[in-house]
């Protein structure tokens, strides 16, 4: 079955090439889902646990909501399960009584210590350093259009993907 024309895709590949970014991040999810699920985690609690633990072991949900761009209800179930699981805990904040403050525990850091990530790294290792780092450098630039696309603003920026030091030697 033919490609449907596109007027600004002159080429008729910005399709199929979403298809094949969707499709391999759901493959390399999978692979992620089948190496923690040993550990009784899922993907989104491993992102959430990491993102906690970048930003000194707590955070709010409205950060993650920023880092994930997932609907802030998701989130919030997300944490409550994370909850009954002993990985988080919920503090109302002082300053605004609606707001929590997410902190890990010590089972949640101690399970992010011990959960490995060689399926990413099994995943990329058919790329050479600087074939990932010309990967990070598109994908960032893709993720600023999609941002932009979406109407919200790109708030991260990653040394490691900038324009600036996508020749450096890796």
């Amino acid at each position: 079955m033919k490609e449907r024309p596109n007027e600004n895709d002159e080429a008729g590949i910005d399709f199929p090439l979403w298809r094949l970014i969707d499709h391999t991040r759901y493959m390399i999810f999978r692979s992620r889902e089948k190496e923690l699920a040993r550990f009784n985690l899922t993907p989104e609690q491993a992102f959430v646990l990491d993102i906690m633990h970048e930003s000194g072991g707590s955070t709010t949900i409205n950060n993650i909501v920023a880092m994930s761009q997932h609907k802030h209800n998701s989130i919030s179930a997300l944490i409550n399960r994370m909850a009954k699981q002993g990985l988080v805990r919920k503090y109302r904040t002082r300053s605004d009584k609606r707001a929590f403050r997410i902190l890990a525990t010590e089972k949640g850091e101690g399970l992010l210590g011990q959960v490995p990530r060689e399926s990413v790294s099994r995943v990329l290792s058919c790329l050479r350093p600087s074939e990932k780092r010309q990967l990070g450098v598109l994908m960032s630039r893709l993720m600023i259009s999609a941002y932009e696309t979406a109407g919200v603003h790109y708030p991260y920026e990653s040394p490691l993907f900038s324009e600036e030091t996508a020749d450096l030697p890796v």
